[in-house]
C-alpha cells in the first residue's frame, strides 16, 4: 500500500477537521475546506447580487438570486448577515430579505439575526427594495454592494 494510501486511510478513520487540515498543509495545499453539512458540520456561504436600481416609489424592486455557490444539502440556518449600500442622503427604503418560506424586514444597511434559523441554508434568497409612497425622488436611487452571509449547521 502506498504512503499516501495509507495516510488517507489513516486521516479517514479520525475525526478531527484539525488532523485533515495539518495533511492538506503537509502536502502544500491551502487548509480551507468545509466539512459536508450532511455531516452536521457548521459552514457558512457568501451571496452576491449586482446593484439595483428604485424608480417609483410604492413599486418595489427584487435582486438576482442569492444562493450559495455549492448547496449545503439539508443544511439549516443559524444566523444571517446582510449589507447594501443605500445613496447618501436618500429617503427612507423599506428592505426585506426574503427566503422562499419567510420574509425579514432589514432595519439598517447592515446586520445580523437569527430570525430565519431552522430554514434551509440553501435559499435561494433575494433582497427586496422599496421606496415610500411619500418619497419623491429626483432621480433613480441605486442600492449597491447587496450581500448576504448564511451561517448554517
Amino acid at each position: 500500500m502506498s504512503a499516501r494510501r495509507s495516510a488517507w486511510r489513516g486521516l479517514r478513520r479520525s475525526s478531527g477537521v484539525a488532523l485533515a487540515s495539518l495533511w492538506l498543509t503537509s502536502l502544500g495545499l491551502p487548509a480551507v475546506f468545509s466539512a459536508p453539512a450532511s455531516a452536521g458540520a457548521a459552514g457558512s456561504w457568501v451571496g452576491e447580487a449586482p446593484s439595483v436600481r428604485l424608480y417609483t416609489p410604492g413599486r418595489e424592486v427584487v435582486s438576482q438570486l442569492l444562493q450559495p455557490p455549492v448547496a449545503p444539502t439539508s443544511a439549516e440556518i443559524t444566523s444571517v448577515s446582510w449589507r447594501f449600500t443605500p445613496p447618501p442622503g436618500s429617503a427612507r427604503l423599506e428592505a426585506r430579505l426574503c427566503h422562499p418560506q419567510r420574509c425579514l424586514w432589514l432595519a439598517t444597511p447592515r446586520g445580523q439575526s437569527r430570525a430565519l434559523a431552522g430554514l434551509a441554508a440553501t435559499g435561494p434568497f433575494v433582497m427586496r427594495f422599496r421606496l415610500p409612497e411619500s418619497a419623491r425622488p429626483s432621480a433613480p436611487l441605486r442600492i449597491e454592494d447587496l450581500q448576504l452571509i448564511v451561517n448554517y449547521h
